[in-house]
């Protein structure tokens, strides 16, 4: 943002051009497309070393009810996404640059109102500093909390807390499971097992991912106890080793979910693909003039996956607009389901649609083992799998970081690794855009890599562990693709 900001707290904020900026109109603007409780806008100086600088910065409060709603435990992922929408629609000069998540209560006056001298004292020296997540706790804990933190669950649980993260402080209730402890999907499923080999009980999923702070999953997990029932036989044989997800995967999908898992095309299935298939085609090739390179690069038969970068709702179709035909019969798609799928799940007939449509269905809290599941199943019976491994869509149309699941697939399953980088989609239909318009949109397929090549590369390129050294040489791999 050019020229310095002075911050006037009653009303605006005051550029020095003299153009007024309303913080309640620009917090209004964001709340209306984001899941938020609360928002205050204000003004950071001395970002990233400069002393001049000046940012418009917020503080956001998400309404965790309707993340709980749609299974969403990446707060960070989507606000980013949904503001990206927003700030489109805002002049440059009322953009917010940047967003602190707070899970705690903002402070206000005795008549209820946000005082905005207040959040900015808090929350700019963290900016600043580049500190996110819970505030310093000052005083002692209320007799409730320290009830929580001494008792024999509450021991137990935050002991499976300090397994799975890096902190190097001591755990405190405020903590949140995604931006101070570092706990992301993957990481939520690791912790889930290592809560039912500590309390030896089938602890369902849903008493994990309705928490967002370590009080939230002490509280859930103290509740789900009361009820749950001896571990299953299956997950009794699961360590926290390094053979975790080998085990886990290996373990079959539920019952609802291997119905869902056609490998096996019959004639209306055939017929209800090839007619999707057929109309697909038809939209894209007339409106986006979709057109593919190196499609011969695809394999006709053995495990595969299909991992491309991810930028707008075109892209699962533009790939399948663009594959050879034997193929385009036998892919599975793993598809993010709360906001698209999960109405068409309550009714046997558009379940069958989907099924025929061969879409694995996916959230990030409750289910995304037994998707995770799926997929192993179907890549262990031969077929193919396309799979976004950024798991959201980017915004702006670079190549974001890859998530440990193409890794973890493609470590276990020994599926061959090709790349697909889709150019034009971002132009077509950006994720920050309401409606598509009419951009050309190139496939190119890549040549088809081993995991353990990926793997060795990945390490070498001093990655941690094995899952992320596929991740980040299958990324850089993709990235060479699509610059070509």
């Amino acid at each position: 943002m050019t020229g310095a900001l002075t911050e006037i707290f009653k009303d605006f904020i005051m550029l020095n051009s003299g153009e007024k900026i309303y913080p309640e109109e620009i917090e209004a603007a964001y709340i209306k497309v984001a899941p938020i409780k609360e928002m205050c806008v204000f003004t950071v100086s001395g970002m990233r070393g400069v002393r001049e600088s000046n940012f418009l910065w917020a503080v956001i409060q998400p309404d965790l009810d309707n993340f709980r709603e749609f299974n969403e435990v990446n707060l960070r992922f989507v606000l980013q996404e949904r503001f990206d929408n927003a700030s489109k629609l805002l002049p440059f000069y009322k953009r917010i640059k940047g967003f602190t998540i707070a899970l705690e209560d903002m402070p206000h006056n005795l008549f209820g109102k946000l005082q905005r001298r207040a959040v900015k004292a808090i929350y700019e020296p963290r900016v600043i500093a580049g500190l996110e997540g819970a505030l310093p706790v000052l005083g002692k804990l209320s007799a409730d909390d320290l009830l929580l933190t001494k008792s024999e669950d509450g021991k137990k649980i935050l002991g499976c807390l300090k397994s799975h993260s890096d902190l190097s402080r001591p755990i405190i209730l405020e903590d949140s499971l995604e931006l101070d402890l570092g706990i992301d999907s993957l990481g939520r499923i690791e912790l889930a097992l290592c809560l039912e080999l500590a309390f030896g009980a089938d602890i369902k999923d849903e008493a994990i991912s309705r928490a967002f702070s370590v009080k939230d999953l002490i509280l859930e997990i103290t509740d789900a106890l009361k009820t749950a029932k001896v571990i299953s036989s299956e997950d009794q044989g699961i360590s926290l080793g390094p053979d975790f997800w080998k085990e886990s995967l290996r373990v079959p999908p539920k019952k609802e979910n291997l119905e869902m898992l056609e490998l096996s095309a019959g004639y209306f299935a055939w017929l209800f693909r090839f007619i999707l298939t057929a109309i697909n085609c038809l939209i894209l090739k007339l409106f986006f003039s979709v057109k593919e390179e190196g499609a011969k690069n695809v394999p006709e038969e053995g495990a595969y996956i299909l991992y491309a970068n991810h930028t707008s709702f075109l892209d699962g179709p533009a790939i399948n607009a663009c594959l050879p035909r034997r193929p385009v019969f036998q892919i599975f798609y793993f598809v993010f389901g709360p906001y698209f799928f999960r109405p068409f799940l309550k009714f046997r007939v558009l379940r069958n649609l989907l099924k025929m449509g061969r879409v694995i269905s996916f959230d990030y809290s409750t289910h995304f083992l037994e998707s995770l599941r799926s997929c192993y199943f179907v890549l262990q019976h031969g077929k193919g799998l396309c799979y976004f491994p950024e798991g959201v869509r980017s915004s702006d149309g670079k190549i974001g970081e890859f998530k440990k699941g193409l890794g973890v697939l493609a470590k276990v399953t020994g599926a061959k690794l090709v790349p697909v980088a889709i150019e034009g989609a971002h132009e077509a239909w950006a994720s920050t855009e309401k409606y598509p318009r009419f951009r050309p949109i190139r496939v190119r397929f890549g040549t088809p890599f081993l995991p353990e090549d990926l793997e060795k590369e990945g390490l070498a390129m001093g990655a941690q562990n094995s899952y992320e050294a596929i991740c980040v040489a299958a990324r850089k791999a993709l990235i060479e693709l699509k610059n070509k």
